[in-house]
């Protein structure tokens, strides 16, 4: 019962400190070739150490917009996400929902058909977030092994011109 007051407490004292014409709350989405997906809100907090890392891991930033309140495929948890049809746009079954209660305080779910939304209500360090993505993602994968990104050789200069 405390979890679930301090993750209600957590989203009041966010909501608390916009104005009431910023109640409207944008989301970040990122994904991966894999279809994985990561939504980051509020989009204005989105930091760049935080850019970063999801860019390292092969993450790129597909569409912002203004998050909607959803609940998990069992309707046991809800939190600000993008909304469904983006979801289905970018085929992404899996993702990782991440708040950004300041730069040094997250709140990270996931979301799974087959979980459900998991939203353990503890406050994360960035430095968490390196630890344990990695991991979800793997969870996320299964039995399949991790897929290479396969890129085209890159043609040097001609050099057969040399003389």
């Amino acid at each position: 019962m405390k979890k679930i007051v301090l993750s209600f407490a957590a989203v009041l004292w966010v909501l608390i400190q916009s104005p009431p014409s910023a109640w409207g709350i944008d989301y970040q989405l990122f994904k991966n070739f894999e279809n994985f997906g990561i939504v980051m809100f509020p989009k204005g907090s989105v930091f760049p150490e935080l850019r970063k890392y999801v860019n390292s891991l092969g993450f790129e930033a597909v569409e912002s917009g203004r998050a909607v309140m959803r609940y998990g495929s069992r309707r046991e948890n809800q939190t600000y996400m993008m909304p469904p049809a983006v979801q289905k746009k970018y085929s992404m079954e899996k993702f990782i929902v991440i708040q950004i209660l300041s730069p040094d305080r997250l709140m990270v779910g996931i979301y799974d058909p087959e979980w459900g939304l998991t939203l353990p209500s503890a406050i994360f360090q960035m430095s968490d977030l390196k630890r344990n993505i990695p991991k979800t993602l793997d969870r996320f994968r299964g039995s399949k092994p991790k897929k290479e990104i396969r890129r085209r050789p890159t043609r040097s200069p001609n050099l057969l011109q040399m003389v």
